[in-house]
C-alpha cells in the first residue's frame, strides 16, 4: 500500500508527451498529486464511468479530479464509458501501470492492490486495447460553472474509503443521514 502514487508522481514528472488515465473512478486527491509535479505541455486523456453508474458523492470527486486536470493541461480530453472497469495508465506511449488499483485515494493509498508497472512494449497490444476503449467511450465536457464542491480540488482528501457491503451501501443511498462505523483498530 502507498507506492502506487509514488511512482506514477515519478513518471509522469519525467513525462515528455502524453499521459493517458483509463479507470472507473478517480478522486480530485489524486487528481492533485499527478498534477503537482506533471509538466503542463503533455497530452492528457481519462476515461472514467459515467455519472449514471456511479454514487453522487463519487462523481462529485470525479469531477473535480477532471476539473483538476483540465485547469492543468492545455491539451485535456475526457470521455466516459459505460461497464468501464480496466485500471491503467500510459505515460509517453512508452511505460505503463496495469492492475488492480482505482486512482482514488484509498485505493492507492491504503488497500491492498498488485499494480504492475513496467515497459509498454512489454505488455504486446495493451496501447491498441486502451485506444479501443478510448474510441468507444463518449466525449465529456467539464462544467463550466462546477458547483462549490468541485471548485475545493486542492483541499479535498478524497475518496477516503469504500463501503464494499451492498446492504449498507443501499442504505446510505436511501437515507443521507445514516452512517456506517468501521471496524475498530486493534
Amino acid at each position: 500500500p502507498g507506492k502506487t502514487l509514488a511512482y506514477l508522481r515519478s513518471d509522469v514528472r519525467a513525462a515528455s508527451n502524453s499521459f493517458f488515465l483509463i479507470g472507473p473512478w478517480l478522486d480530485s486527491y489524486v487528481a492533485e498529486q499527478i498534477v503537482l509535479l506533471a509538466p503542463r505541455n503533455l497530452q492528457a486523456r481519462v476515461l472514467v464511468r459515467p455519472e449514471q453508474q456511479v454514487e453522487a458523492e463519487v462523481w462529485q470527486e470525479i469531477v473535480k479530479g477532471l476539473s483538476r486536470f483540465a485547469a492543468h493541461w492545455h491539451q485535456f480530453e475526457a470521455r466516459t464509458l459505460e461497464r468501464l472497469h480496466a485500471k491503467c495508465v500510459l505515460i509517453d506511449d512508452r511505460l505503463c501501470y496495469v492492475g488492480s488499483a482505482n486512482w482514488y485515494r484509498y485505493s492507492v493509498e491504503t488497500s491492498l492492490e498488485i499494480v504492475l508497472r513496467g515497459p509498454l512494449d512489454l505488455a504486446p497490444g495493451l496501447q491498441q486495447e486502451c485506444e479501443c476503449l478510448w474510441e468507444q467511450a463518449t466525449p465529456f465536457s467539464i462544467p463550466k460553472q462546477p458547483t462549490a464542491a468541485a471548485t475545493a480540488a486542492s483541499d479535498s482528501t478524497g475518496i477516503t474509503h469504500e463501503v464494499l457491503d451492498p446492504l449498507a451501501a443501499q442504505v446510505l443511498r436511501e437515507n443521507p443521514k445514516a452512517f456506517v462505523l468501521g471496524k475498530k483498530k486493534r
